[in-house]
């Protein structure tokens, strides 16, 4: 339970797609909101360039290692490095609770930070919000520890 960080092949190593400093700061963002909510958000950041981030997003989701029972409520954001694009998919649970206006304005301020080359910054707030919308429907109890 909790956070996952999820670095499929570090593009951000060698294309200085993010640096060091900033790569802290979205672990750190990964890791405040594991604390807050039980549900797992992930970060894949791809040096592949993608066609359709929101397949690419969907396949690697798939992918994604889990514990049994917590595909539901996690949510996987997804960077193609070399294309600048992203996708924010999220399972059925997470699908069910938060609206849709609530995807769309996560989307519309990421893409803003992108077109203004913000990168890091845009990563770090979409983590914040859905960190937040995760907390208000699967909240940590007291004394459960984040992984």
């Amino acid at each position: 339970m909790g956070l996952s960080v999820v670095w499929w092949r570090a593009a951000f190593w060698r294309r200085r797609f993010l640096t060091a400093a900033e790569r802290e700061q979205i672990a750190a963002a990964l890791a405040e909101a594991g604390r807050h909510t039980r549900a797992r958000i992930g970060l894949s950041i791809d040096e592949r360039a993608s066609k359709d981030p929101q397949a690419r997003a969907q396949a690697l989701f798939q992918q994604w290692d889990l514990p049994e029972g917590e595909r539901p409520t996690a949510v996987l954001v997804y960077v193609s490095a070399p294309s600048r694009t992203f996708a924010i998919v999220g399972g059925e649970e997470v699908r069910r609770i938060a609206p849709r206006t609530f995807w769309e304005a996560v989307d519309r301020d990421l893409r803003h930070h992108f077109e203004e080359g913000r990168y890091c910054d845009g990563i770090f707030k979409a983590i914040a919000q859905v960190a937040l919308q995760l907390e208000r429907h699967f909240p940590r109890e007291p004394n459960e520890k984040s992984e």
